[in-house]
């Protein structure tokens, strides 16, 4: 790695960010994104928490006692599906059309950037993709592997970058992008858009995810429980308040249940993920 190169984590999630299924997304404070950020050598981090900017406060002031590069974002949930919009100061809110999505964070001086477009949960803008000023052709917790490759291909003459989509500080570091002779946020974003930048991809361990799912469905326990008495019907209600019995066991003798669960779910993904992004 050359002095003049700035390696970023720009897709990362904070406790700022929550579902509907199961409340917790993100594991870390903004803080500790940061702190850990610096730990692994990363000089600049953007914080894209869904639907949400508030948690940039508590990262912009650690990120200049470490001396990290923060870049204000927000992954926005739009009816297509999920957009990256980085260099903007006010929050963009959800569930507008794309198009218009795009014309707040332009009008905001940020660029647009679509996060897995290919993703098999149905969440990426996928050919719409290309109305955005960058693509994110590695996210490393696409496990399915197909999904990248084909929004690489698909996409070969955009601006690309990478993405951790790190929902936990031991995901950072695995999808990130390189940048050269960058001083400020505006430089960041010209060599985005320019397309200047290297990638450096690596996919986190499935242990981890495995991990993060165990963690974040401990903390959304009771969230969960009255999700699915309230929208699933029995004998799917039943069976679903008893399996996430499990999880308050964990760390514990019943690990290697969620370890062959994880296993065998990333088996079926492969198989999907091969026939909806290489057979269809």
């Amino acid at each position: 790695m050359n002095k003049d190169e700035i390696i970023a984590e720009l897709h990362c999630h904070s406790i700022y960010s929550v579902g509907e299924k199961i409340l917790a997304e993100g594991l870390n404070s903004p803080k500790e994104l940061i702190i850990h950020s610096k730990k692994l050598g990363l000089g600049c981090i953007a914080l894209t928490d869904h639907d949400t900017m508030k948690g940039i406060k508590e990262a912009n002031r650690y990120a200049r006692k470490f001396d990290i590069f923060l870049i204000p974002g927000e992954e926005i949930t739009t009816l297509r599906g999920h957009v990256v919009a980085l260099g903007i100061e006010e929050e963009i809110p959800p569930k507008l059309s794309l198009e218009e999505t795009l014309d707040k964070i332009r009008s905001q001086d940020g660029i647009a950037i679509a996060p897995h477009p290919f993703d098999i949960r149905r969440k990426g803008i996928r050919e719409f993709a290309k109305l955005c000023d960058a693509i994110e052709v590695f996210n490393a917790l696409n496990i399915d592997r197909f999904s990248n490759d084909k929004a690489k291909e698909f996409f070969d003459n955009k601006s690309k970058v990478a993405g951790s989509d790190a929902h936990t500080i031991d995901m950072l570091g695995y999808g990130v992008t390189i940048f050269k002779d960058c001083s400020n946020i505006d430089n960041f974003l010209k060599a985005i858009k320019k397309g200047k930048v290297k990638i450096d991809c690596r996919y986190i361990p499935t242990k981890i995810i495995t991990d993060w799912s165990v963690q974040r469905i401990k903390c959304s326990y009771d969230w969960i429980i009255s999700y699915m008495n309230r929208n699933y019907r029995f004998p799917k209600r039943k069976i679903g308040n008893q399996m996430i019995k499990l999880v308050r066991r964990a760390p514990g003798k019943r690990d290697y249940i969620f370890r062959i669960w994880a296993y065998a779910g990333l088996g079926v993904v492969f198989l999907y993920s091969f026939f909806r992004n290489r057979i269809f």
